[in-house]
């Protein structure tokens, strides 16, 4: 018979970092966290991964998110108590924290050709995307006031509550503090490629922004078996590990002496790009990547970007068939489809080890954010 945790139902008193207003570090405080509620999962971390949405909301805000909160969302760790009404998980399992869940119930969730989750942008309980719990209140508490979810994860901290819909149960052997970016950066520019569009043998296709989302996208192309892989970013320093996981071909836009998209197309012997995959912020370079498309081919804009930022189009950039569509997530259904690439990587199949460069504890959040502002390294860990 299982030992039930000495915590089970009652507040855990941990470290967490906490962020108090926009583009300010995070400091490290000790904080309340309550029992899980109804449907909800309380999670000892054991990794997390420093991710650009993070960096996003930290600077601009997303959606309803409110301060002070616990930034975070990819983790990882093993489940110390769970609440009432909760069946697909279990004190013990190992797990990762989804910002994007799966019910299994909404239209979106039956629904074969999504992965957005209702419970996640429905007005009914869409407020879980996501400072607080189903019943209104945080679950976490400092000196007796609310501190608040960030993507209903706030995975850099000691120990989480988060929904059972959000909650994905990986292989007991998953080593979590490497495949903890499976929870959100790998799986979000791996499935853009693998998952989300079909790409031929053969296929012509370009990566702009070669940190972990984009570098997984290259590994995607790859393992559809296009043909030219081009890698693009203005870190020269990217281009050994972009030729390592796939890219045949990597350029750096600042060192041109002639606009991009003839390169683009000269390397493509002027057929164009069938696609494109932006795994960067700066949506201003979308008009570009439409000019180095070809006839029938497809612009990828993956994961969560600045919601400030827009971008225009002339008409007939449009005209031949192509396509703009968004991904978020690798276009996984999370529940069913995070586990099955875990097992992937366990046997060997997913180079997600190297795109690790720096692990670091708690209390240098703020360095390992500096890391990722610099775009020194690809992935950096935190462990608990």
């Amino acid at each position: 018979m299982a030992t039930i945790p000495t915590t089970e139902g009652k507040p855990i008193i941990c470290k967490a970092a906490i962020q108090w207003e926009l583009q300010k570090p995070c400091t490290i405080e000790k904080i309340e966290v309550a029992p899980p509620q109804a449907k909800e999962v309380r999670v000892r971390l054991v990794a997390a991964g420093i991710c650009h949405s993070d960096l996003f909301i930290m600077d601009n805000g997303f959606l309803n998110a409110k301060l002070p909160a616990v930034p975070g969302h990819e983790g990882a760790g093993i489940v110390e108590s769970v609440g009432p009404d909760v069946h697909s998980i279990n004190p013990g399992d190992k797990v990762f924290t989804m910002f994007m869940p799966q019910c299994k119930e909404c239209k979106e969730c039956l629904d074969g050709r999504s992965n957005q989750c209702l419970d996640y942008w429905g007005d009914k309980n869409g407020k879980m995307a996501r400072s607080i719990g189903y019943d209104g209140n945080p679950r976490f508490t400092l000196n007796g006031k609310p501190v608040y979810h960030m993507l209903g994860c706030s995975s850099f901290c000691e120990y989480v509550v988060i929904p059972e819909n959000s909650c994905v149960k990986v292989n007991p052997r998953t080593p979590l503090e490497t495949a903890c970016i499976l929870a959100s950066g790998f799986s979000t520019g791996y499935g853009s490629s693998h998952n989300v569009v079909h790409i031929r043998p053969g296929d012509n296709v370009a990566v702009w922004g070669l940190g972990c989302v984009g570098l997984a996208a290259v590994a995607g192309c790859k393992d559809k078996e296009a043909g030219k892989i081009i890698g693009i970013d203005i870190n020269s320093a990217k281009k050994e590990i972009s030729h390592k996981l796939g890219c045949t071909d990597f350029i750096n836009p600042q060192n041109l002496t002639e606009p991009l998209e003839v390169v683009l197309k000269d390397l493509t012997n002027g057929e164009g790009l069938d696609f494109a995959f932006i795994c960067c912020p700066a949506t201003d370079i979308v008009e570009t990547v439409s000019q180095s498309i070809g006839c029938h081919g497809t612009t990828v804009i993956v994961g969560i970007v600045n919601r400030e930022l827009h971008f225009s189009l002339p008409n007939h950039a449009l005209f031949p068939q192509r396509t703009i569509i968004g991904s978020l997530c690798g276009g996984y259904k999370v529940k069913d489809d995070i586990p099955k690439l875990v097992d992937r990587y366990l046997e060997g199949k997913l180079p997600v080890d190297l795109m690790i460069t720096h692990k670091l504890h708690l209390e240098r959040i703020n360095d390992g954010i500096a890391l990722l502002k610099s775009r020194k390294g690809i992935k950096t860990i935190v462990l608990f």
